[in-house]
């Protein structure tokens, strides 16, 4: 599926573009004539996105309540396992990835071409946290499965060089192959999103006129 023909969230349409068209993340660096760097994370940005609990991916505010991010095939094999055996799901180490929004996220995961296929390699290094197993480099593979998860809430922490997270309770669990799975749920939230926006401009009944 072509990433223009995807629904976009209003504040993601706003974002700036690249010169394929593609809305470019909040936390995206960019690095001259050479636009911006996807696979990176720009440190200032993503800690004014962790301070003031803006959205990742649309750099807009995010309501107090349930967070989302997309994740790999190993998180979300192991999500998967807890949520079938009724244990809660604890994952103490950190990540570069923030939060964001549930239409963003969903948004994102199918855009983004090393989130959206099983066999989608990256492109360039991606820097990761001294302390995690696991990190990714060029070439990579996404894995066979990944998910959508939508969290209780996030926690951070900004080191001299670095902006890490940690999220908190599985509120919500969207797996996919190929995360086109996900287009009939995106479009359900923006139309949620789009009916809330009009019922908050409907202006309610006249205050009660002194006799």
């Amino acid at each position: 599926m072509r990433f223009d023909a995807v629904p976009k969230p209003a504040a993601v349409e706003a974002r700036p573009r690249d010169v394929r068209g593609y809305p470019v993340p909040a936390i995206t660096p960019w690095d001259g004539e050479r636009g911006p760097q996807f696979a990176l994370t720009d440190y200032e940005r993503s800690a004014d996105c962790a301070r003031g609990r803006l959205c990742s991916v649309c750099g807009t505010l995010m309501p107090r309540g349930p967070v989302w991010r997309v994740v790999g095939a190993a998180e979300s094999a192991a999500i998967g396992e807890a949520r079938a055996s009724g244990r809660p799901y604890r994952n103490l180490a950190p990540t570069l990835e923030g939060p964001g929004h549930r239409a963003c996220m969903l948004y994102a995961s199918m855009v983004c071409p090393y989130l959206a296929r099983p066999n989608a390699r990256r492109g360039l290094d991606a820097k990761a946290p001294d302390d995690m197993t696991a990190h990714v480099v060029r070439g990579a593979i996404r894995g066979e499965m990944g998910a959508v998860v939508g969290f209780a809430d996030y926690e951070f922490a900004i080191t001299a060089s670095q902006v890490l997270f940690r999220f908190v309770d599985v509120v919500e669990f969207l797996p996919h192959d190929t995360a086109d799975a996900h287009l009939d749920e995106l479009r359900r939230e923006l139309a949620a999103r789009a009916e809330d926006r009009t019922r908050d401009r409907v202006p309610g009944p006249p205050p009660d006129q002194p006799r």
